[in-house]
């Protein structure tokens, strides 16, 4: 992929296909709800509708406290930090999700959507990265004893219902494939995993998030990146 930064359009995360858009760099009220550095709500700008997080505040994501290069980002300290999702299909087969990221303690973490046998998109331990499913029925570590993690970057993965391959990405680069993925996911809720599930804790920090109900061509992945590349000032590499 290459390594170029180009201006992209702003209309290009809400083509067709697209989900869930996020951003958390948009603090005024009409796109977030937060008090006591905790996040409330935030407005779903695929579908200006609001996702609606946990109602126990001390399981809220924080916001307003973290950022990311300057940018007001999204917080996760423990388990159950997660927003319930409204407004989604109640299942889908094909996605590719694309989510600004940054580890901040070195812990088993990372960013699940599902229910609770959840398919972990982005999994995070200590300077490891890959992706599982998070029901114990797979596991798989990439790019073991490597410090990826230290710096912002934006992640992209995909998942193909009829190949049943995931296709993770890291800034410009490709940084593997897998066959471990059941051509399904239930977008019940958006963020760290639940309590018990084994994989997912809280320890890292998220920016500007999109998901798409298809997956993108490499040229969708690369310009989708080099729209986030801009918004968030992470250089690809």
């Amino acid at each position: 992929m290459s390594s170029l930064i180009e201006r992209v359009p702003l209309i290009i995360p809400s083509a067709s296909n697209c989900l869930l858009w996020m951003r958390p760099q948009d603090t005024i009220a009409e796109n977030m709800t937060f008090s006591g550095g905790r996040l409330a709500a935030i407005k779903n700008l695929a579908n200006n509708r609001t996702l609606i997080n946990n109602t126990v505040t001390a399981n809220q994501p924080s916001t307003g406290v973290e950022t990311i290069n300057g940018l007001n980002a999204i917080g996760f300290d423990n388990d159950n930090n997660r927003w319930l999702l409204t407004g989604l299909p109640a299942s889908m087969t094909n996605f590719t999700c694309f989510a600004v990221v940054q580890q901040v303690v070195s812990a088993t973490q990372g960013i699940a959507l599902g229910g609770s046998a959840s398919i972990q998109i982005i999994r995070m331990i200590n300077t490891n990265l890959g992706y599982s499913s998070s029901d114990g029925t797979t596991g798989i570590i990439l790019a073991a004893g490597t410090s990826i993690l230290t710096a912002p970057a934006i992640f992209a993965i995909t998942g193909n219902a009829t190949t049943l391959i995931r296709n993770l990405y890291k800034n410009s680069a490709t940084i593997g494939a897998t066959g471990a993925y059941d051509g399904g996911i239930t977008p019940t809720f958006f963020g760290a995993a639940i309590a018990g599930s084994g994989n997912a804790r809280g320890g890292f920090k998220m920016g500007e998030t999109i998901m798409y109900n298809k997956v993108l061509s490499s040229n969708e992945i690369i310009r989708i990146m080099r729209y986030l590349a801009n918004q968030s000032g992470v250089i690809l590499t």
